[in-house]
């Protein structure tokens, strides 16, 4: 197996998107609207023969994934790898407190080693994911043990769909480095609607080149609304 299809998308909605504060490796739990956009990615997701999910180790896209492990009726299996950038002093603060730094548009609109107060940079995060993917990669072509990097239990059969459940800014710093054919246009802010929670972008990538290739973009918007409880 040479390429590998990765599905990556970002959490559901929680309470601090909601009203807007920063969360980077902090936690709130996702909104009722996050729950359906969940449930929206895997029936997004239903047709594509997804043969594991990874999520990272926050509860919000923990939550995301049990969801879609159980729709999907697939294995699921989490690394911190994945895990959103880290904002550092920005964590738990809301938007408009820290839109007067400086170096904001630099750290929020751009991928550069510019990093908030005690936190991580853009080019760092985006390291940090196209090194998880690899190692996916890697493993399960050599159809090793996961816990090597960190995964459990992930089952001994051959996978080549993998959905990948992580954060919008980590997501906008990788596919905006990272992956060939990938608009700049669509790194501009998390904000946008490319990087909304339950976005989806499917990337191909060949490990002989070591090259990502982005294929499409997947719109649960299209998708009817499905309630779940909160519970």
């Amino acid at each position: 197996m040479t390429v590998i299809n990765f599905f990556l998308t970002r959490h559901g909605e929680t309470q601090w998107n909601k009203v807007g504060k920063f969360q980077g490796q902090f936690d709130s739990p996702l909104t009722e609207k996050g729950y359906r956009q969940a449930r929206a990615i895997a029936a997004q997701l239903n047709t594509h023969n997804v043969g594991h999910i990874v999520s990272s180790t926050l509860p919000r896209a923990e939550k995301t994934a049990e969801i879609c492990q159980a729709i999907l009726n697939t294995s699921l299996t989490r690394t911190s790898a994945l895990i959103e950038r880290n904002f550092g002093d920005w964590q738990g603060k809301h938007i408009s407190e820290v839109k007067p730094d400086k170096n904001f548009q630099a750290i929020f609109h751009q991928v550069n080693t510019v990093a908030p107060p005690n936190g991580e940079s853009g080019i760092d995060c985006a390291v940090r994911f196209q090194q998880a993917l690899i190692d996916i990669s890697n493993t399960v072509q050599a159809d090793n043990d996961f816990q090597k990097i960190g995964i459990k239990n992930l089952a001994s059969t051959a996978i080549d769909n993998i959905l990948i459940v992580s954060h919008g800014d980590i997501l906008r710093c990788f596919l905006s480095l990272m992956v060939d054919n990938f608009s700049d246009e669509h790194a501009i802010n998390t904000h946008k609607k490319a990087f909304d929670n339950g976005c989806i972008f499917q990337i191909t990538y060949q490990s002989k080149k070591q090259v990502f290739t982005l294929v499409s973009t997947l719109d649960i918007t299209q998708l009817p609304a499905v309630a779940i409880s909160t519970t």
